[in-house]
């Protein structure tokens, strides 16, 4: 008799069988998110292929429900393993099961699932290289030419935009056209944006969040309309594929000035506004201020109050400090500073030409 330990005659036991699926899936979860695939491979694979078959797969059953998907499994997980535990017959026999078979494969799923619907989204072509702009800083005449574009946008929407129950879903569709336009892929979107509880993402700093598992985006309930509606978009942008921060918003924002509904015009051009102020000098910021409307001024202020209202300094250091590290960690070299990015590219695509 000759063979490896746990082979029988030369062949592997039943328990080496059993192993070789997780031991796959860990596997091929592990090479997914670890290797650095060039980007072409994940354009073509990934952008073009898996994900916008599992946007679609993915949005309608998100987006129909009235309750966040996410955390209804997160809390029924938990509590099924729990109540399987209490009732199982051979506790200790389902304790070792649990921990040799179950939560492994628990992990394997989970790795592989994130990869395969979100992960791979850090790689995909950028968007500098969509729109066919420098990813350069702008010139101070195209800071100002976009200033001025952005002002006479939020001007002409603030006279007819009316925050309305409808406003998401408009977003939602003009996420999906902006996406398939630059790519030629169409892309699913939900339809629903899900609201958390006021000041849970408010407190560290954040103000939405979609699930890489599921693509399913959340706001803050805390925030006052015209900002949750931006947010909203920024999340929607995600669930769109787009996985950087800096892409997601620039994205969301030239979606949002395309969009035919006044709210989320008026929404994304102050929002762009806002990312333009923050980046001048205080003069000029204050120059730029005094050009808003009231009512765009009064929203900007409600926005800061609500940030205000929720946030722990301490707490969103530790969250950005954390969310920093994981951003780089996937391949986004600016951290958090990505973020700021956003309106570089905007002005770029604005000096090259929004129709």
């Amino acid at each position: 008799m000759s063979g490896r330990a746990g082979d029988v005659g030369g062949r592997r036991s039943p328990r080496s069988r059993r192993r070789l699926p997780l031991l796959t899936a860990l596997a091929a979860g592990a090479l997914l998110a670890l290797v650095p695939w060039p980007r072409p491979w994940v354009e073509h694979a990934f952008s073009r292929g898996i994900f916008p078959v599992t946007s679609h797969l993915l949005a309608p059953w998100v987006g129909a429900a009235p309750f966040s998907v996410t955390l209804a499994l997160a809390a029924a997980l938990p509590v099924a393993a729990l109540a399987t535990l209490i009732t199982a017959t051979g506790r200790a026999r389902f304790g070792r099961r649990l921990f040799r078979y179950w939560l492994p494969w628990a992990f394997a799923l989970s790795l592989l699932g994130f990869t395969l619907v979100w992960g791979l989204a850090y790689r995909r072509a950028s968007l500098a290289s969509l729109l066919g702009v420098p990813a350069t800083a702008p010139t101070a005449a195209q800071v100002t030419a976009a200033q001025d574009r952005l002002l006479a946008t939020l001007a002409e929407a603030a006279a007819s935009a009316a925050p309305g129950p409808d406003d998401v879903a408009a977003a939602a569709r003009c996420v999906s056209a902006e996406v398939g336009r630059l790519t030629g892929v169409s892309v699913a979107v939900p339809q629903r944006v899900k609201p958390l509880p006021a000041g849970t993402l408010l407190r560290s700093g954040f103000a939405g969040v979609t699930s890489p598992w599921l693509l399913e985006p959340h706001v803050d309930a805390g925030l006052p309309d015209v900002a949750k509606l931006a947010t909203a978009t920024h999340e929607l942008t995600h669930a769109a594929g787009f996985a950087g921060e800096a892409d997601t918003d620039a994205l969301a924002v030239l979606a949002g000035l395309r969009c035919g509904d006044p709210a989320v015009r008026y929404a994304l051009a102050l929002h762009a506004l806002e990312g333009l102020a923050q980046g001048m000098p205080r003069a000029q910021t204050r120059r730029l201020l005094t050009e808003l409307p009231q009512r765009a001024r009064d929203d900007l202020s409600a926005a800061a109050a609500a940030s205000a209202r929720y946030r722990l300094p301490w707490l969103e250091r530790a969250a950005s400090a954390a969310y920093g590290t994981y951003l780089k960690g996937r391949g986004v070299s600016a951290g958090m500073a990505d973020y700021g990015l956003a309106t570089t590219l905007v002005v770029q695509a604005l000096a090259r030409g929004l129709r």
